[in-house]
């Protein structure tokens, strides 16, 4: 039997971007307790928030890059009009 290049004729195994079940089961576990600390976590976030505005945008910035989409570079010449930005209208601090 002859196979074309890239092919192996092996059609059993894992389908491209399957999680094996000791990641999906470590993940499962770890957002159980994330759900179970999430009121520590706000506390936390609060307490820093007050005692240092600067800090506080620093952890956040750590915490939102797990739940926030990377940027990727693209070589289509779409342009984006983005409108200005400032972060002082979405964080309102009590200096």
């Amino acid at each position: 039997m002859a196979f074309k290049k890239g092919e192996s004729g092996n059609i059993k195994g894992k389908p491209k971007g399957a999680v094996n079940k000791i990641t999906q089961t470590s993940r499962e576990l770890f957002l159980e307790t994330l759900e179970g600390e999430s009121e520590h976590i706000a506390a936390a976030f609060e307490k820093v928030r007050k005692d240092n505005p600067r800090a506080y945008l620093d952890l956040f910035a750590k915490y939102a890059q797990y739940f926030v989409p990377k940027k990727t570079e693209s070589n289509d010449k779409t342009e984006v009009t983005v409108k200005d930005f400032n972060i002082k209208d979405v964080f309102k601090f009590n200096d």
